[in-house]
């Protein structure tokens, strides 16, 4: 079986000096390996063809065959990376916590360790409302996704 770490190597080396970046990398049985990419810029189907090109020349069919997928992480997917966080600086997220409470609020500021979110809340009477700056750190969320608005 091709190892994970094998195709990890090889995607650092792939985006040594490219703006986007490898968010999730699944080897399953079979050989069937998923590459899943983001980058401040979106992805798009030149950078995929990239990254699949560069991986396919790099591993031997005649040794070990493999199926191989390269695509974009998509937005819908929860953000594992703190690098997510930074790219969507300004975007509304929900965020699960790992105690189940959710909290929605737009992303203000990320760096290695935590963010920081601006929620709403509503006052007694329909019309108020005050704005609270929280931090919080990557491991106290369970799930953070970006709410898509149309």
């Amino acid at each position: 079986m091709i190892d994970k770490k094998h195709i990890e190597k090889l995607l650092e080396q792939a985006l040594e000096d490219k703006e986007f970046f490898a968010v999730l990398t699944k080897v399953s049985a079979g050989n069937k390996i998923a590459v899943f990419l983001d980058g401040p810029h979106g992805i798009n189907i030149v950078d995929c063809a990239y990254v699949s090109r560069f991986i396919e020349n790099s591993l031997d069919r005649e040794t070990e065959d493999f199926e191989l997928e390269v695509s974009s992480y998509g937005i819908g997917n929860k953000l594992l990376l703190p690098i997510q966080y930074k790219i969507n600086i300004g975007r509304n997220a929900k965020c699960v916590l790992n105690d189940n409470t959710t909290i929605k609020g737009k992303i203000l500021t990320a760096d290695d360790k935590k963010f920081q979110l601006e929620i709403v809340k509503k006052g007694k009477k329909k019309s108020e409302t005050t704005n609270e700056i929280i931090t919080l750190n990557y491991d106290e969320c369970r799930e953070t996704n970006i709410i898509v608005s149309f």
